[in-house]
């Protein structure tokens, strides 16, 4: 069932339960949806902190942050206080990571994911149900037969790969889900519940403090305690748990805590002159939605410590010829054809960067908590790999007659500087194996608390080029099945 705590008090000050998930986007949707259904003897409560609309001026002041030197443009559009979440504002695009993605960066000095994508396969199907998306491939050679003449044949060997995104249409988890989270017996669904405390017993959350900003407070007492939040005030609940102890330990007292936050951004390296036609953005395959986009081969990756970001190809019109003289011309090179020019877009992958941080303020907010700051700080080795990304495909496509490549602006401070993110907050809680490298264990639990648990883009500690929703609806289907798998008494 679905209660209001702003219209409708609960009428008890003490909820308990086995589970308690705070924050209902895609994350807890997923993760509380599962865990009910897995165990049916259990009672979840999900707390979501906003209603079933936009969030108000007010409500949006207890999350409103601060800036660093960088401009971070998508703060306040970034993050949604309502049922479901960011989903409301979500572009559809998925795709699994990449196999290198969970892979250690040689050139890096941090520790990418604890265990390989073998773990989360076994989840995409369901993950894809919950999305919505139609077809269940992700390899760009299965569509070639029926779309040859819009991808390129690239040689044996290249340095350069192809991969796949689809698209959910896209599913937004308030509208599809609402009528399931009323329905489900063992689940209470809260809007408008503030978390505003965590009471802790030794290395265990006892009692999660929620309230209305014009209500009573609700304690709930659970087995279990999962923030899903969101990227950025999980971090911020986390934050201010260490109350004035320093970051010197472990889980919550992680010098990790806060660190490495990344978002996904966009650059454009230059532009090319191929062979007509290619349509390396958006189209149909039958009736399903498809992205074909340019990386660095796994090879280059390993090898070279390239970042994994891709490209996607904009055909058009254009005046200042790239060589359109030559387009066709055999004696220089090229193959028989026609010749377009196309504008270059890429998705950016961030290096984890300790120095781009999530901290706290001295000003408070109205359930008392500190506010926080966000000083995003991007990697000097971001740009550079991308723009030799851009070579690499030039010089694949000279080399096979299929085009030229021009490149623009290189990596300088000024395009550093009007980078902007992609509503993706990822990796201030990041996962490792051990608690040394990291915030949360390879079960998102938290490492110095044996009951909480943290279900957001936020564990990632390596990021790749891929929107983060697909990952985070396959471990919150994970996590479920964790939980699960636990005893517990009837509540």
């Amino acid at each position: 069932m679905i209660i209001d705590l702003e219209t409708s008090p609960l009428g008890k000050k003490e909820v308990k339960a086995q589970a308690c998930i705070v924050g209902a986007g895609p994350a807890g949707i997923t993760l509380a949806l599962e865990l009910a259904r897995a165990r049916p003897d259990w009672k979840i409560v999900l707390c979501e902190a906003g209603g079933q609309n936009l969030a108000t001026n007010r409500e949006k002041q207890i999350y409103k942050a601060s800036l660093g030197e960088k401009k971070y443009a998508v703060l306040d559009i970034s993050r949604r206080r309502k049922l479901g979440g960011t989903s409301t504002h979500w572009g559809g695009w998925c795709k699994p990571l990449d196999t290198t993605d969970y892979e250690d960066n040689h050139a890096w000095d941090v520790p990418a994911w604890p265990f390989s994508e073998k773990e989360l396969e076994p989840f995409f199907q369901q993950t894809q149900k919950w999305l919505e998306i139609k077809g269940d491939f992700y390899d760009i050679e299965k569509i070639r037969d029926r779309h040859a003449e819009k991808l390129l044949e690239l040689r044996p060997n290249t340095r350069v790969s192809q991969h796949l995104f689809r698209f959910s249409p896209p599913t937004r988890f308030a509208e599809r889900y609402v009528d399931e989270l009323e329905k489900q017996d063992n689940l209470t669904c809260l809007l408008h519940a503030n978390l505003h405390d965590l009471s802790r017993n030794g290395d265990r959350i006892s009692a999660a403090h929620v309230r209305a900003l014009d209500g009573e407070s609700i304690t709930i007492t659970a087995d279990n305690f999962v923030l899903a939040m969101g990227g950025m005030e999980t971090t911020r609940q986390l934050l201010n748990m260490q109350e004035n102890n320093t970051a010197q330990g472990e889980g919550i007292y992680s010098n990790h805590l806060g660190r490495y936050f990344a978002d996904h951004y966009g650059a454009r390296p230059g532009e090319l002159l191929a062979i007509e036609n290619l349509q390396y953005s958006r189209f149909l395959d039958g009736d399903a939605p498809v992205m074909p986009v340019l990386t660095f081969s796994k090879n280059d990756i390993r090898a070279a410590g390239q970042h994994n970001s891709c490209m996607m190809l904009r055909p058009k019109p254009s005046s200042d010829s790239l060589l359109s003289n030559y387009g066709g011309n055999t004696g220089l090179g090229f193959k028989s054809s026609e010749y377009w020019h196309y504008d270059i877009q890429s998705i950016v992958e961030p290096r984890p960067n300790p120095s781009s941080r999530i901290v706290l303020t001295d000003e408070r907010c109205e359930l008392g908590l500190r506010k926080m700051k966000l000083d995003w700080k991007l990697h000097p080795g971001d740009y550079k790999s991308a723009y030799e990304l851009l070579g690499a495909l030039g010089d694949e496509l000279s080399a096979s007659g299929l085009g030229r490549a021009r490149m623009a602006d290189t990596n300088t401070p000024k395009s550093i500087a009007a980078a902007n993110g992609a509503c993706h907050h990822l990796g201030t809680t990041r996962m490792a194996a051990n608690a040394e490298d990291g915030v949360v264990d390879p079960n998102l639990r938290v490492f110095d608390h044996e009951n909480l648990y943290v279900a957001s883009s936020s564990v990632f500690p390596r990021y790749g080029y891929s929107n983060p929703t697909f990952t985070i609806v396959a471990l919150s289907i994970r996590l479920a099945n964790h939980l699960a798998k636990q005893n517990g008494e009837k509540a």
